[in-house]
């Protein structure tokens, strides 16, 4: 019955808003087949008041969204059917657990789960069901809690169950519906609206394919010398200098010195408004009418902006004028030293900055302040790492305790807030720019080695959860593209779609695909709207091969090395007179980036191309996807033979283009056929047995690959379980001092150095002796029973040889601290046995507790990080080592009769 009603309430809010959009007098507007738009419900909403001092500005914590699609499958003038589906649930609780279903794969239902389809008959509001999912209880998800501080004391990870009950979207909706109904069903589709049930307390309208009343009205006063000039709108995203535009709004032409311009905003963002060469920028809020007054004879007058929210439109103007250090790196920092002095001097410009931006706080929307102020953090939190990276320094976390911006950054979810260099960040200290070796930098995973670019995607995929994850994965696909081309990134690309299901990330990697295509080798150039074929001295019909360097602060030794190669492709390829170096440069409007003064070379002749400004040589670099300081290989009849190259592989490439092109096409006397029939006879067999051997060692390589990748993952993994097992022994450590138990510390110390050692000697090894791993639980043990009162014992069979036997090292551990963890600590005491037998070929190893117990329903098999290191490190051995080992987890309330825990590890050693 409470699906029933839940359904109802879905229908009837859906068919609402489907059918008052764009009222007028009345009438609903005409709906057909695929009609939709997607509704989101907000906690916290965008907040366009003045900031309170009582709210905490820098955290997101509580924040909660959720959204649905309705879509129309079916319609006539009686009857609609309409189609829901979950779209997204976006959760920061309270204790600072975060999940985004945009971004998880550990959602137990998806947006095509959790489908509704219903049939309204409009003359009576009388609503039938077609199909429900009758098993669809809650939306359950799993939350991630990663507990870090700058100084290392405390690193916890926990994953658990949560849900969002249906109970809860029915009152949602159904508070929804009744406003509607107040409304005698005639209210216009609404853009924003008030909720207050539940932790909600707002929706909004995100997207629709129908017009959506406008909330945001743009007034323009220009002169009429601007009459006829073309315009355009574009959504920027607030940077380090300033915003920059991301996406284009609108193209149009200045018809009258009055201009109305009028849109739907679902939330508060940065407008540019482009002109003449000019670009003015903008806060545009919903509920706003802005004006803009443009005056051509006097450069002060010709941005005056007049808004409700003055304060905003003032500080983006601050953000690019006044700042202190904007950029990526400031000059001051060249002159540093030492770490504590960088900390303390970029300590100090944010706290200019955030003076600077306080002094405006009572006239800033709450919103737009939040925003300005995660952006001073990321973009001092990047300044700072750009000086360990420029002093060719590991950065030192201690240090990193004294800087404002780290403690006020959380870059697994601050990108819902979109602040100013969250992507630079991101993007540098993933790439391993910086090799940071902390979570709370590394976008809460640790990262310590570069792989090729194909390795990377895997490598990410491993290491990261959340927005950084696949932020980073579609960055490593757009380079794979830019570098490799489609044919070799094509698997990486299809993994991408896939499993992400974030739509701005979609939708950008799908279009740049699609850019690829267009200049992949074999496309013509004059295909492309480029400037510098239009150049007079681009030789068009040369009929010879292009190299074209595009600008770039290239060395005068790089220069020399540059033509010494291609003079070396021309002799070895016999291409006098067939070849040519195209030299683009930027001259004109920026002397100092000149690239003329390339050595002369008697093997080829060396042109110049000039560009009237620097921004058409972005418009080049941005068609062809080019970097600085690459070459563009140009075939004689202009066709692209290769992008993006280094250089030094030219003879390479050129090579295999001729052959291509030499291969030949038909035999074009009978001799040459059967002397070629002839030929393929005898070789037939010789063929097959090439082919056979091909494939063959094709096996061999995709093997070598996976067991590549495979030992990869085992490194990624036990990279992570060693900090998790001392910073573990280092927590009961500070516990002891914490209750003046000095004594026992410094005992703990002695022994846990005993313990490190043993433990780094085996993480250099694949296999231990089973000697070694008792006498490291042992010591393990000894120490734990410092701070918890438990007894153990070891019970080794006399059919098993300890000295002999060998067993992944570290394989046990993780167990038996599971053991003491989870199931002794929260009893306070008890006993652990660590039982070794052999059974045929196998070595059984069982840890048992009489603790607390588990609830399988609830935790599965087991709890805690350790716990799932080790399983899905048993995974992989087995899967690398051609073995099967087996784990099984067992309540011993259930299997004995009593309380506690027992894990039971089958280790096949023979």
């Amino acid at each position: 019955m409470k699906k029933i009603y839940l359904t109802l309430s879905f229908i009837c809010i859906c068919t609402q808003m489907l059918f008052s959009n764009n009222i007028e007098n009345g009438e609903p507007t005409q709906l057909k087949k695929g009609d939709w738009f997607t509704i989101e419900f907000d906690s916290h909403p965008e907040d366009y008041s003045t900031p309170q001092d009582s709210v905490d500005y820098h955290s997101l914590l509580g924040l909660k969204k959720l959204a649905f699609k309705c879509e129309v499958s079916a319609i006539n003038d009686k009857l609609i059917k309409l189609n829901f589906k979950f779209e997204r649930l976006f959760v920061v609780n309270e204790y600072g657990e975060y999940f985004d279903s945009y971004f998880s794969q550990d959602a137990t239902y998806k947006s095509d789960d959790f489908q509704i389809e219903a049939a309204i008959n409009l003359t009576n509001d009388s609503i039938n069901f077609i199909s429900a999912d009758k098993d669809f209880d809650r939306y359950t998800y799993a939350t991630f809690s990663r507990e870090v501080d700058i100084q290392g004391n405390r690193v916890s990870t926990t994953e658990s169950s949560r849900s969002i009950p249906l109970i809860i979207m029915k009152s949602l909706l159904d508070t929804y519906l009744k406003n509607w109904q107040r409304n005698d069903y005639q209210t216009p589709l609404k853009s924003s609206g008030d909720i207050k049930v539940a932790d909600f307390s707002t929706y909004r309208i995100l997207e629709s394919n129908l017009q959506i009343m406008p909330n945001f009205h743009l007034y323009v006063n220009i002169e009429k010398g601007l009459l006829g000039e073309k315009f355009s709108i574009y959504e920027t995203k607030l940077a380090g200098y300033g915003p920059f535009e991301v996406t284009r709004i609108l193209d149009s032409e200045i018809t009258g010195e009055n201009n109305n311009l009028s849109f739907y905003l679902p939330e508060q963002k940065i407008l540019s408004f482009i002109y003449n060469s000019e670009r003015i920028e903008f806060v545009a809020t919903p509920n706003d009418s802005l004006h803009l007054n443009i005056n051509l004879n006097s450069q002060e007058s010709k941005n005056i902006i007049s808004s409700k929210y003055q304060g905003d439109q003032h500080v983006l103007s601050v953000v690019s004028k006044e700042f202190k250090s904007p950029g990526a790196f400031p000059n001051d920092l060249y002159h540093i030293y030492s770490a504590d002095s960088a900390i303390q001097f970029m300590n100090e410009q944010l706290n200019q900055n955030l003076k600077l931006v306080n002094s405006f706080k009572s006239q800033l929307t709450a919103t737009f302040y939040r925003q300005v102020l995660m952006s001073l953090y990321y973009i001092n939190a990047t300044q700072t790492l750009y000086w360990y990276d420029h002093r060719k320094e590991q950065p030192k976390y201690s240090d990193l305790s004294h800087s404002v911006a780290f403690q006020n950054i959380h870059p697994i979810y601050d990108y819902i807030v979109k602040p100013a260099y969250y992507d630079y960040y991101t993007r540098n200290v993933t790439y391993n720019k910086f090799n940071p070796g902390y979570e709370s930098v590394s976008t809460n995973q640790g990262f310590t080695r570069n792989f090729d670019t194909v390795e990377d995607y895997d490598m990410y995929d491993i290491l990261y959860w959340g927005y950084p994850k696949y932020f980073i994965l579609k960055e490593n696909i757009r380079a794979q593209l830019e570098h490799n081309g489609i044919k070799s990134t094509k698997e990486n690309y299809d993994k991408f779609l896939a499993n992400c299901k974030y739509p701005p990330f979609l939708s950008e990697i799908k279009s740049y695909y699609e850019e690829i295509k267009e200049i992949e080798p074999g496309a013509s150039i004059f295909d492309l709207p480029l400037n510098f074929t239009n150049h007079k001295n681009y030789k068009r019909n040369s009929g010879k091969y292009k190299i074209v360097a595009f600008p770039g602060q290239r060395s005068s030794l790089e220069k020399k090395k540059l033509v010494e190669n291609i003079s070396a492709v021309v002799e070895k390829l016999n291409l006098e007179d067939k070849l040519e170096m195209i030299v683009l440069s930027d001259n004109e409007s920026n002397p100092s980036s000149s690239d003329e003064d390339f050595p002369a070379s008697d093997n080829f002749e060396t042109l110049h191309v000039d560009y009237q400004s620097m921004s058409k040589v972005w418009e080049d670099r941005n068609t062809l996807k080019m970097y600085f300081q690459s070459l563009l290989i140009i075939s004689p009849d202009n066709i692209i033979i290769s992008r993006n190259n280094n250089g030094w592989n030219i003879i390479e490439i050129i090579s295999e283009y001729i052959e291509a092109q030499n291969q030949p096409k038909s035999h074009e006397n009978r001799k040459a056929m059967i002397l070629g029939a002839f030929i393929s006879l005898l070789g037939t067999g010789l063929l097959a047995w090439l082919i056979i051997k091909i494939n063959n060692r094709r096996i061999k390589k995709r093997e070598s690959a996976r067991r590549k990748l495979s030992e990869l993952e085992l490194k990624a993994i036990r990279s992570q379980m060693n900090p998790h097992f001392i910073f573990n022994a280092m927590g009961s450590i500070q516990n002891l001092m914490n209750h003046g138990k000095t004594e026992k510390a410094n005992l703990y110390l002695s022994s846990f150095a005993r313990l490190m050692r043993m433990v780094l000697s085996s993480s250099n090894k694949k296999l231990v002796s089973l000697s070694d791993e008792l006498e490291l639980i042992r010591l393990y043990l000894e120490l734990e029973q410092l701070r918890v009162d438990f007894k153990f014992k070891f019970d080794v069979k006399e059919d098993v040889d300890p000295e002999t036997e060998e067993i992944p090292g570290m394989l046990l551990q993780p167990f038996v601290e599971n053991a003491v963890i989870h199931g002794i600590t929260p009893k306070g005491e008890g006993i652990i046995e660590v039982d070794i037998s052999k059974s045929e070929t196998d070595l059984v190893c069982s840890i048992s507790d009489d603790g607390v117990g588990i609830d399988p329903a609830k935790t599965g098999n087991g709890n805690g990080l350790a716990m799932k290191f080790a399983e899905k490190r048993i995974n992989l051995l087995s899967e690398q080592l051609k073995t099967r080992m087996k784990l099984k987890v067992e309540n011993r309330s259930v299997s004995e009769g009593k309380s506690g825990t027992k894990v039971t590890l089958i280790i096949p050693v023979e």
